[in-house]
């Protein structure tokens, strides 16, 4: 598969030109000081231009108005550079944040700490009570905990001899699956 140079140039450029882009429009004054600023904000062709220009710029590193793939991969490079720069400093301040005792090392308590386990939302117990409480007398029996738990084994178990086996288990399963 071939593409036209423009088409791989433009890309190359647009691809350098984004975080600044971004980044120009996060900047600008009315972005900073405008208290209910919420989500994109216009921007003038004009300043897309400006900017594409200064990017173009950036990738011309010799200056005579035109782009090399030296230059473009010398500017993907310096991207790339760029970019593990900041994972490498987000990194760092994650690990500094977790090293509690500033010690350079992640105890197993910092680390646990940092990574806790996820939680399950509970069940309502107001809604398994409804749910568990047949006789609707807002407590709930050993018969009435067990129901729901029997009521499945016994459709599950087929031939009604007490011992749900692999067939009438894979049985079960596979309406389930459909």
């Amino acid at each position: 598969m071939s593409y036209h140079p423009l088409i791989i140039l433009g890309a190359s450029i647009a691809a350098l030109s984004i975080a600044p882009a971004a980044n120009a429009q996060a900047s600008t004054p009315a972005a900073k000081t405008s208290p209910t600023a919420s989500g994109p904000k216009p921007i003038a062709r004009a300043a897309i231009v400006q900017e594409l220009n200064a990017n173009y710029k950036n990738v011309d590193t010799n200056g005579d108005g035109v782009v090399t793939t030296a230059e473009i991969a010398a500017a993907q490079t310096r991207a790339q550079q760029s970019m593990s720069a900041r994972y490498a400093k987000r990194l760092d301040q994650t690990f500094s944040n977790l090293d509690t005792n500033k010690d350079g090392q992640l105890s197993p308590a910092e680390f646990k700490a940092g990574s806790p386990m996820p939680q399950r939302p509970q069940p309502d117990p107001v809604r398994l009570l409804g749910e568990m409480d047949a006789n609707k007398d807002l407590k709930i029996t050993l018969a009435e905990f067990g129901a729901p738990t029997l009521a499945n084994f016994d459709r599950i178990d087929t031939n009604h001899d007490g011992v749900v086996t692999p067939d009438e288990a894979q049985k079960a399963r596979a309406p389930a699956r459909k």
